[in-house]
């Protein structure tokens, strides 16, 4: 039999017996030397690609204030109520002011009593003139019960303006410019009613007409807004109102007893 030559790639024989032709490169058996150790970088949950999460971050809602209003922006309603910047801080004080937010401020700020006193007294005595003028019987009579009402509606008039300074969350302020203010105002009330207008008869549009001229001296003299004025006026015809009542409650029980 005619040998056959090997083929490309296989060995040829007697390479097994004499080992493989190339170098076969020792193991390396030594330990390597161990690099020292980084510090571990703590890692936070980010969005700007994966990692893994650190356990010890804080929380997302920590920070979340649970009391927060989100029904309103500040910035939008000063926009369309067009406050300023430098007054956008007081918008949330402004939006909650009530009809009766006490302000402390006095109701009488002049302590000047001697002016007002003295036009007061003056009118007081032309209202009593005016109503002897129109009495039709007693002159003197109405002349004194008109210098009375004077002196006792300017003190419940003082009543009345305590009371007001309670509701409406001011002071009195001073007692002296008070009180004369306060008997100006009430001989102004007495000049009209003590006039005679012939209209119905009675004295239903004298009453109407000094207490439309009682509101505009409260107004004037003590530098009144319409509205606390006005709260004076209904707390001093409540008192007096009151004082009526128990008048006639007590005329009422002093004739029964004697009946």
């Amino acid at each position: 039999m005619t040998e056959q030559p090997p083929r490309a790639g296989e060995p040829e024989p007697g390479d097994a017996a004499n080992g493989p032709s190339d170098p076969i490169d020792p193991i390396d058996l030594e330990p390597r030397a161990q690099e020292p150790a980084q510090p571990k970088k703590s890692r936070t949950i980010s969005s700007s690609g994966p990692g893994p999460a650190n356990l010890d971050a804080p929380g997302l809602l920590d920070d979340f204030d649970e009391d927060a209003d989100f029904e309103s922006d500040p910035e939008v309603e000063r926009v369309v109520k067009g406050i300023p910047v430098e007054n956008a801080g007081s918008t949330a004080a402004a939006h909650r002011k009530s009809v009766f937010k006490p302000t402390g401020e006095p109701l009488c700020k002049s302590s000047a009593w001697k002016v007002p006193g003295t036009i007061g007294a003056g009118v007081t005595v032309l209202a009593a003139v005016l109503a002897g003028v129109y009495a039709e019987h007693s002159v003197w009579a109405y002349v004194l019960i008109t210098l009375y009402w004077a002196v006792l509606h300017t003190a419940i008039g003082l009543g009345a303006l305590v009371l007001s300074s309670l509701l409406l969350g001011r002071r009195v302020g001073s007692f002296e410019g008070a009180a004369a203010r306060m008997l100006l105002a009430v001989s102004l009330f007495l000049v009209v009613y003590s006039l005679k207008i012939p209209i119905t008869g009675g004295k239903l549009e004298e009453v109407i007409l000094a207490a439309a001229v009682y509101f505009g001296g409260l107004v004037v003299a003590f530098r009144l807004a319409p509205r606390d004025a006005g709260v004076i006026g209904a707390a001093h015809f409540g008192v007096a109102l009151l004082l009526v009542l128990g008048g006639l409650l007590q005329g009422a029980i002093s004739s029964g007893a004697a009946g």
